[in-house]
């Protein structure tokens, strides 16, 4: 039987207010559940170190499937890796966006301090269509990819016209 959708998301960041703030304002989210984790019991569901704790903020978007869960745990938080395409694990975080809000989502981003890689850009996926995308580094490095896709309607033409 297969397991249901992704019910969250898991970043580590340094600061939780201030990241909480960044996708709240960045990517329209809002706040839900705030919680204080500790103890033996989520030591050993999460496989920590004794003595870890941490805050933990839930952000929602327009529906309760994909939500976001910012950590701050104790301690003084490191990058050991920047989601480079051939590091092992998380690559990047992908959100849908309404091509219309592409150009608004960019410059918002920019305002609000991330690293966008690119200007929102059009791109031809084989068998698939057109996407326009762009990626940025939120406050903490964590790789988010932003992406207005075709409609079912215009994959499935795209298909019956050969693919490319």
């Amino acid at each position: 039987m297969p397991v249901s959708e992704v019910h969250h998301v898991a970043v580590t960041v340094s600061d939780v207010d201030r990241a909480a703030d960044f996708y709240e304002k960045g990517l329209g989210y809002r706040r839900t559940l705030r919680a204080e984790v500790a103890g033996p019991g989520i030591e050993v569901s999460l496989g920590l170190p004794a003595g870890t704790t941490g805050r933990v903020q839930y952000l929602q978007g327009p529906s309760q499937i994909g939500q976001l869960e910012l950590i701050e745990w104790n301690g003084t938080p490191t990058r050991t890796a920047t989601g480079g395409h051939l590091e092992l694990g998380t690559f990047l975080l992908s959100f849908a966006v309404p091509l219309a809000e592409m150009d608004e989502l960019h410059a918002r981003l920019v305002a609000l301090g991330a690293e966008c890689l690119s200007p929102p850009n059009r791109v031809l996926l084989d068998n698939y269509g057109h996407i326009t995308a762009f990626a940025a580094r939120d406050l903490d490095g964590n790789l988010l990819e932003f992406v207005a896709l075709p409609s079912r309607e215009e994959i499935l033409a795209r298909r019956r016209e050969g693919g490319s």
